[in-house]
């Protein structure tokens, strides 16, 4: 008999462990853990291109987003004053026109800072949802009043606060979110810059306003085209349906932006009910510690009062007093704004990275300023929309280039104060030049082109503080410290 403790021909075949030819217990164990590795690594390649899919998403999903508001906005500029004026719907006058306009745009300049703050501290994706389905319930309330015959004055006024609000929540919380979806991109080995990303975002703003205000000029009336373009009419469309088109198009943008990612959030560690203002406060001081952030929120509010102000007044005088024209000669005007405004930002989208920002925003600048003054000839209606159309171009620009150079400048941790702060600047300004380039024009009643100087003279005196005064003639640009760091992962 052979001894059990001796191996036998039988169990000598059977594996055996490393040391001695005696069995590991914990024999397969490096099998088990490698097979777990390549396990591992799997699933975090699936992770990976799961990231990046939606990382590459996120872009066309914010762009969607952008397009959706001012779709929306451009159907607003034209139905909004149409339902106040028009003999089929209020019929009322320029008294109470102004008030309603008021409503529209006061809440901005009461709550855009607030909105700064907000945006700052909440997810960016679930406030941009939610702010979206808010603009829509009014718009719907709108078009149920117009379907109904139960329009009144004090409807508008109500939609005009509740949409005002909302927009000045909006902004900040949408021109801030631009900033991490191209960070995310970046990170991703894209070779996106942030003046690109802002540069496409301002392209689907103007080419989105400019289709609002097409599809708001057919609104209860037939429009004929061109000879040239088969002299066909396009419709009249009720104006209570494009007002729920408008609401459609608005909770669209709440379905678009929920492709986001969750955006950062800022604590600052204050707390109360002075948290909020002390935010503000240190918004203004890192405005106030930066050249560049000082002097472009500057120049914001004098666009605000020069440019603006003869915008939304100066022009349509001159078109309904010296060139005869009514809603369609506006609408003609304000789309040739917006498509010269539209062609710059496309030429500006060839160009990742623009060198001189800041010197090419001036010339901009200067450019529209001097091309108004060619209005105190009274030249024939196509040279005047000729320089619309230039007016459109510079605006396009300075409108890209100032953005950039915000975003480029402000601290990632207050970028969404920051952005208030400069577009408050913006904001404030506009009444105040409306108000003012209106008063101008009464001292002229027979020929209010004359005002034309005014806008000129002031912004050219403007430019040249810039220029001599401030660092954004001289200033060049850097690359963002998002594109120079490692690709560390969303």
């Amino acid at each position: 008999m052979s001894d059990p403790d001796t191996p036998n021909a039988e169990n000598a075949d059977e594996p055996t462990g490393q040391a001695g030819g005696v069995r590991s217990p914990v024999s397969g164990l490096d099998t088990a853990l490698s097979a777990g590795a390549r396990l591992l690594a799997t699933g975090q390649t699936i992770r990976a291109k799961r990231v990046r899919r939606a990382v590459r998403k996120e872009l066309p999903a914010y762009l969607c987003v952008q397009s959706s508001w001012f779709v929306a906005f451009g159907l607003q500029m034209v139905l909004f004053p149409y339902l106040i004026t028009s003999q089929d719907y209020l019929g009322l006058d320029g008294l109470e026109l102004g008030l309603a306009n008021m409503a529209l745009s006061g809440p901005s300049v009461l709550f855009l800072l607030i909105g700064g703050v907000v945006a700052e501290r909440a997810d960016g994706k679930r406030l941009l949802i939610l702010l979206h389905v808010m603009a829509a319930v009014p718009a719907f309330g709108l078009a149920g009043a117009v379907w109904s015959g139960t329009l009144t004055y004090p409807l508008m006024l109500l939609y005009g606060l509740s949409i005002g609000t909302v927009g000045a929540f909006m902004m900040p919380a949408r021109d801030s979110t631009i900033n991490e979806v191209v960070e995310r991109r970046v990170r991703m080995g894209s070779g996106v810059t942030l003046q690109l990303g802002v540069t496409l975002a301002t392209m689907a703003q103007f080419v989105s306003q400019i289709i609002g205000l097409v599809l708001g000029g057919y609104a209860d009336k037939m429009t004929l085209m061109p000879d040239w373009l088969g002299g066909f009419g396009v419709g009249p469309i009720p104006s209570a349906n494009l007002l729920a088109l408008q609401a459609g198009v608005l909770a669209a943008g709440a379905v678009f932006a929920m492709f986001l990612a969750r955006g950062r959030r800022v604590r600052t560690g204050r707390s109360g009910l002075g948290a909020a203002f002390g935010d503000i406060a240190e918004g203004f001081a890192a405005v106030r510690a930066d050249g560049r952030l000082w002097a472009m929120t500057a120049l914001m509010f004098g666009v605000g009062i020069f440019v603006i102000g003869s915008f939304l007044v100066v022009l349509p005088i001159i078109n309904r007093d010296i060139y005869h024209l009514e809603s369609d000669g506006i609408r003609d005007m304000f789309v040739t704004f917006w498509l010269g405004a539209f062609v710059s930002s496309i030429a500006l989208s060839v160009f990742k990275r623009i060198e001189r920002q800041g010197a090419l925003l001036l010339s901009a600048q200067a450019i529209g300023s001097l091309a108004i003054l060619i209005m105190l000839a009274k030249p024939p209606h196509w040279v005047f929309l000729a320089i619309v159309f230039v007016w459109g171009l510079a605006a396009g620009v300075s409108i890209a280039m100032s953005r950039s150079i915000v975003q480029d400048a402000a601290p990632k941790n207050q970028l969404a104060r920051v952005l208030s702060i400069y577009q408050l600047g913006f904001m404030a300004g506009a009444p105040f030049g409306a108000a003012v380039m209106g008063a101008l024009t009464d001292l002229f009643p027979e020929e209010p082109q004359r005002v034309a100087i005014v806008p000129a003279a002031g912004m050219m005196l403007l430019i040249a503080w810039m220029v001599l005064r401030t660092p954004i003639w001289g200033m060049r640009h850097s690359e963002p410290a998002a594109s120079r760091e490692p690709d560390t992962g969303p």
